[in-house]
């Protein structure tokens, strides 16, 4: 794994857009997400989780990937703050 980029995401170059459906980390809404992958925040035996910018509105995001059992799907919550990427 690079020190910016998860290994799930080693094939996309930086600054194309990743879209996926992801969960309200605050309200648990589901809605579709697009957003340009910036660099790695944290990372544990859960998850990644990684700053991004979301397209096309550039609102700064965390984007925090769960790592689940392979029989489960894998789940992504967002959160949006202010600061830069």
């Amino acid at each position: 794994m690079s020190q910016n980029r998860p290994a799930a995401f080693s094939s996309l170059r930086m600054g194309e857009v990743i879209r996926e459906k992801v969960q309200d980390g605050v309200t648990g809404e589901t809605r579709d997400m697009q957003y340009t992958q910036c660099k790695i925040v944290g990372n544990g035996s859960f998850g990644v989780v990684f700053q991004t910018k979301l397209s096309p509105s550039g609102e700064d995001a965390a984007i925090k990937r769960v790592l689940q059992d392979k029989r489960f799907k894998v789940r992504t919550k967002w959160r949006s703050w202010k600061g830069d990427c």
